[in-house]
């Protein structure tokens, strides 16, 4: 009977210590909470570009970076992420760019100029057919205030100077900061309010924006 004890306690002990030398398992739960995350998707629009436009399937809208000719590429920056397409000199085209052939607009982009790019994806890869680049805005020169005309109407204020300044920029961007007496009509919600603009059609009203490019 001891000795039947003493092989009965000694084995308790060995699984004892057969338990403590295993490995864990990890359970499902955390195995899930270990896996890596899904890479983020790549942005297709430009930040900038969301004040006036919505994204597009088969649609890139950033600046230009570059061209390479040899492995017929052009690599565009949407804010902080590269896009680098595929191109066909046979089938590309190229708008808003004087040039006879798509070599001659394509080095005539400058780098960090505003484009849209449509393409075609095939096995993983990207391939552009349309490159158009922002056309710039032209304004008559009698339609143009300067900046110390303005100056000079925002010290008389609204109703001596007899105008109405508008920023066109988006919200956040003139919560930022904006000319004193200026309202926000941002350009993409212009004709949702549009009952903002005086009622006297000769009125003075002057807009402004980010910049001209």
């Amino acid at each position: 009977m001891l000795l039947k004890n003493t092989s009965s306690t000694a084995f308790a002990s060995v699984l004892a210590l057969g338990l403590m030398l295993m490995p864990a398992f990890p359970s499902s739960a955390q195995e899930k909470a270990a896996a890596p995350a899904a890479p983020q998707a790549k942005p297709t629009m430009a930040k900038i570009c969301g004040n006036c436009h919505t994204p597009e399937q088969g649609s890139l809208r950033g600046n230009f970076d570059s061209v390479a000719y040899k492995t017929q590429s052009i690599q565009i920056k949407i804010d902080e992420s590269t896009e680098i397409l595929k191109f066909d000199k046979a089938s590309l085209k190229v708008a808003n760019v004087k040039g006879e052939n798509v070599e001659e607009p394509l080095r005539d982009i400058k780098k960090g100029k505003e484009v849209r790019i449509e393409y075609t994806e095939k096995d993983g890869k990207k391939f552009a057919t349309l490159v158009v680049a922002k056309p710039p805005i032209k304004v008559a020169a009698e339609k143009l205030m300067s900046t110390a005309d303005v100056e000079k109407l925002v010290a008389l204020g609204p109703e001596k100077g007899k105008y109405l300044l508008i920023d066109a920029r988006p919200a956040p961007r003139f919560m930022e900061g904006a000319i004193p007496t200026a309202i926000n009509i941002p350009f993409p919600a212009f004709e949702k309010m549009v009952n903002k603009l005086p009622q006297d059609k000769n009125a003075l009203i002057v807009y402004y924006c980010a910049g001209m490019t």
